[in-house]
């Protein structure tokens, strides 16, 4: 009883009796029309009349190559996408022919719709906002072709030296100015609280000398005189 080898795309006569297993889609053609699957298990076919072709039934990867494209803001950068996926229609992708690079064409043009529409350094804050539309374009296109994607990620973005500078540069710029600005903040807040300070003491002046009493207490080795009737 002969196995069949998977050979993807390429109809090939079978043996005469030929076992399916369960890691495989063997899709039959009788007559140069596609006809069916066969289940696992042993089957009798016709050398002079059938050819099969046999697909992977388990989950596989796909690596889409890797593209130059032009972000919002000018700035090139290269992107790879890599995805798993499994045949569940075994008759739609021998129909559809070459449908591994359909689904990369797809994922392609998707991956640029997306990044043309964002400026580099929003692309690498929100990188894994990326993935959700490639997933449903990769799906749709997919389905065309009796593939189900699980899985699907932006795997490698990869920025110019040049530019990878430049974009370090506008960071701690950013930081720079935001560090000024907080102890900008804590000086007024600061200056706030001294000047509050300072009318609630004039007002009162006997909370000046209960303050100045506790800073005796806690002094050594000062000499202090109080006036005891200042002049207001």
């Amino acid at each position: 009883m002969a196995r069949l080898h998977f050979n993807p795309g390429f109809a090939q006569a079978p043996p005469r009796r030929l076992l399916v297993t369960e890691l495989q889609h063997v899709v039959r053609i009788r007559d140069g029309a596609v006809i069916g699957t066969l289940a696992p298990g042993r089957h009798r076919l016709s050398r002079r009349r059938d050819r099969v072709i046999a697909l992977a039934a388990t989950p596989f990867s796909l690596v889409v190559p890797s593209q130059e494209i032009l972000t919002a803001d000018g700035v090139t950068v290269r992107a790879t996408v890599a995805l798993v996926a499994g045949i569940t229609d075994p008759v739609r992708a021998v129909r559809a022919g070459d449908w591994q690079s359909q689904i990369h064409l797809a994922v392609q043009l998707a991956l640029r719709a997306q990044l043309t529409a964002l400026a580099l350094e929003d692309l690498i804050a929100n990188r894994g906002s990326v993935d959700g539309p490639l997933m449903e374009a990769a799906q749709l296109a997919a389905h065309e072709v009796g593939v189900t994607i699980s899985n699907l990620a932006v795997r490698d973005l990869v920025v110019p030296g040049e530019q990878r500078r430049l974009l370090a540069q506008i960071v701690e710029a950013r930081l720079a100015g935001q560090a000024a600005l907080e102890r900008a903040r804590g000086e007024s807040a600061a200056l706030r609280n001294l000047a509050n300070a300072a009318a609630l003491l004039k007002d009162n002046p006997e909370l000046y000398r209960l303050r100045l009493l506790q800073e005796m207490g806690n002094s050594e080795g000062n000499t202090f005189v109080i006036d005891t009737d200042p002049v207001r």
